[in-house]
């Protein structure tokens, strides 16, 4: 038997340099026209997202979902708006 043990793989998000700026997002809506369908492009959060990170929409999407994957940002369920651990908070 191999006594060595194997290091251990450390699953590191690409965006994880990203996190400390995104951790002071103001508070912004995702959804801003509710009772209509869902566009991206009208999205206050990513358009926030590739103006900070210098993306496309695409790019911030994923963005975004580490980071909330990640509770980087987090949602307010009584404001019904995204911001960042840090910012926007009342």
């Amino acid at each position: 038997m191999n006594s060595r043990k194997r290091p251990r793989r450390v699953s590191r998000s690409p965006f994880a340099h990203l996190w400390h700026e995104l951790a002071n997002m103001p508070q912004l809506n995702h959804w801003p026209n509710r009772p209509g369908p869902y566009l991206a492009e009208h999205s206050e959060v990513l358009n926030w997202l590739a103006d900070q990170c210098g993306c496309d929409l695409q790019v911030a999407e994923k963005i975004f979902e580490a980071a909330r994957n990640k509770q980087v940002i987090t949602f307010n369920p009584e404001t019904r708006m995204w911001c960042g651990q840090k910012g926007g908070r009342p």
